[in-house]
């Protein structure tokens, strides 16, 4: 190299230093059209379908065909990773050129001295456009920035300072390249999730848009754990690539996989096969999918929870009911008697079908039991237990559900022996027993008479208009004036107004069946009640050894109350509350 030659190339390079460092001070408000004006290209290299690219750590191609995604081809053959590939194309399309060394001015002496005489990096992007080929020198002796030789699209070649930011995007090696997702899936389009493990398989299908596990059991899976499941294995990242040739599978435990996932689309069939834990780090499993030759580690932790599927997936719940409201009959049998609970068919009430007779039954109660029925989840499944040892040969209570209108679906549970906290019971839409909370049992009244109102008066009673009370030979008669009052004997009785009050809202603890005669022991207080229409309720109020019966007449079953809370009953009516009645 002449000397002259040297003293030019010093001086342009300390020049574009002097540039560069100028360039790196924080100067505000830069205008977006300068800013756009350094770009090192305007062709849209986002747009590409080919990648050819050339570093220390390798060479690659990539391509992309239309619509679908970014594919190796060199050095091997499969997914690349998209998110990588795309930071590249963006810090091409984006990355600034810190000075330009103007045209006429290179020699091959200053392509020598930039490092530009044997690039150290070559990039080329293909497009519909045309071509853009980046190759890359010597960082600048100033940090930030690296000699650059750019020929994009028809314009000429460009010798420039840009950022080294783009050096840092293009230096990646096969692992960083490589999609680690070992089987991205569209997971709205599986149709079938398929686990193969010893003596074990597990199908999940979908059909009419409903999934099912049809093995080990065949029972309901729950839609949001399908998808959880399906979007694990569609994110399982390959922690390390071990062999891109497969080679003798037998050492990785390929050659029979202890596991393998079955994936089903319409379109596709795809298995990832798990082999042995690798001896280096237990923690990580060999693994291959089956139509690739790469081998890769896993996390252990992940594949197994993947090998509990069956159990994650199964709807867990006890009845398949949407909506509580949409139930018309319950059916209960076994503990506490037969009977039936039927809705109104204004939908606004519930009776009670219990030995031949049809009586209004508490609806919300009932329609409490069912939205916590609905809420029932199983504890954990027992599909190859002996029902007899579950006590579900025989069970203590079955209920029969059933629904009205177009879908007329019938479902039916079993409960069987109880523990402290659970119960084992019986779905009519699954195979095998589960172990619910015992709050499903115990949520049952223990006879038929725990669905029929707590309040002693009818609902369509009404407000008292007359009653008589009578305690031992006592006997006074009240009946209702205008404005509110009461008369008795002709007399205003203002003291009966919340006596009325007390006896009108009065309420059970439970009916029950009628006991002995000695245990309902002697007569306390007869009242004989009326409302509007003519109707009437006459109860008896008695005290045993152990309860306070209150009888109804004409029910074949009496109530219990309060044994601390129905004094009231006795007191005159005319008096004060607390006064003693004189018998």
């Amino acid at each position: 190299m002449s000397t002259r030659s040297l003293l030019v190339s010093v001086g342009l390079m300390l020049g574009m230093l002097g540039a560069l460092s100028f360039l790196q001070k924080q100067v505000p408000g830069t205008e977006r059209m300068a800013k756009e004006s350094r770009r090192i290209t305007d062709m849209p290299v986002r747009e590409a379908d080919r990648i050819e690219l050339k570093v220390p750590k390798g060479e690659f191609v990539f391509r992309k065909k239309e619509g679908e995604e970014w594919q190796l081809e060199k050095p091997i053959q499969g997914a690349a990773d998209g998110t990588a590939v795309g930071r590249l194309l963006s810090e091409i399309q984006f990355v600034e050129s810190l000075q330009t060394l103007p045209s006429g001015k290179k020699d091959e002496a200053m392509m020598q001295n930039f490092g530009l005489g044997q690039p150290s990096r070559t990039l080329v992007i293909r497009m519909k456009e045309g071509v853009c080929q980046i190759e890359t020198g010597r960082d600048t002796p100033i940090a930030g920035g690296v000699y650059t030789r750019i020929q994009s699209g028809k314009e000429g070649e460009r010798i420039a300072v840009v950022q080294s930011q783009l050096t840092e995007a293009m230096d990646k090696d096969l692992t960083e390249w490589r999609e680690k997702r070992v089987m991205p899936l569209l997971v709205p389009d599986v149709q079938e999730l398929l686990l193969h493990q010893g003596t074990l398989e597990v199908e999940v299908k979908k059909k009419d848009g409903e999934w099912s596990i049809l093995k080990p059991v065949e029972a309901p899976a729950d839609p949001v754990a399908v998808m959880g499941v399906l979007g694990e294995i569609s994110s399982l990242k390959a922690t390390q690539f071990v062999s891109d040739s497969g080679g003798d599978l037998a050492l990785y435990g390929l050659n029979a996989p202890s596991q393998s996932f079955e994936v089903r689309t319409k379109a596709t069939n795809r298995i990832l096969q798990i082999g042995l834990n690798d001896p280096k780090d237990t923690n990580q499993v060999f693994a291959k999918v089956a139509d690739q030759p790469s081998v890769f580690l896993l996390p252990r932790v992940t594949i197994e929870g993947l090998g509990k599927v069956a159990d994650r997936v199964r709807d867990k719940r006890l009845v398949t009911m949407g909506d509580a409201g949409q139930v018309d009959s319950i059916e209960v049998t076994g503990k506490g008697g037969e009977y039936r609970l039927e809705k109104e068919k204004s939908g606004a009430g519930w009776n009670l079908v219990f030995r031949q007779k049809t009586r209004a039954a508490d609806g919300a109660a009932v329609d409490r039991w069912l939205i916590s029925l609905a809420e029932i989840r199983a504890n954990r499944f027992l599909p190859t237990e002996d029902p007899a040892r579950m006590g579900l040969t025989k069970p203590r209570q079955s209920i029969t559900l059933k629904w009205g209108g177009e879908t007329n679906k019938v479902e039916t549970i079993q409960l069987g022996d109880e523990t402290k906290e659970e119960v084992f019971a019986r779905g009519s839409t699954t195979s095998g027993a589960m172990v619910v909370p015992i709050a499903l049992a115990r949520g049952l009244p223990e006879t038929a008479l725990g669905w029929l109102p707590k309040r002693v008066f009818p609902a369509d009673f009404g407000a008292v208009e007359s009653f008589i009370w009578a305690v031992g030979t006592s006997r006074k008669e009240f009946r209702r004036a205008g404005g509110g009052r009461w008369m008795s004997g002709g007399e205003d009785q203002t003291m009966v107004g919340a006596y009325v009050k007390r006896l009108e809202e009065m309420e059970v603890v439970r009916w029950m069946g009628v006991p002995s005669k000695a245990e309902i022991g002697r007569t306390e207080v007869k009242i004989i009640a009326e409302g509007k229409e003519g109707k009437k309720v006459k109860m008896v109020v008695s005290k045993g050894k152990g309860e306070v019966i209150l009888r109804l007449e004409g029910q074949d079953f009496v109530g219990v109350l309060e044994r601390a809370g129905w004094g009231w009953l006795k007191q005159d009516p005319s008096l004060p509350m607390g006064k003693p009645t004189q018998r």
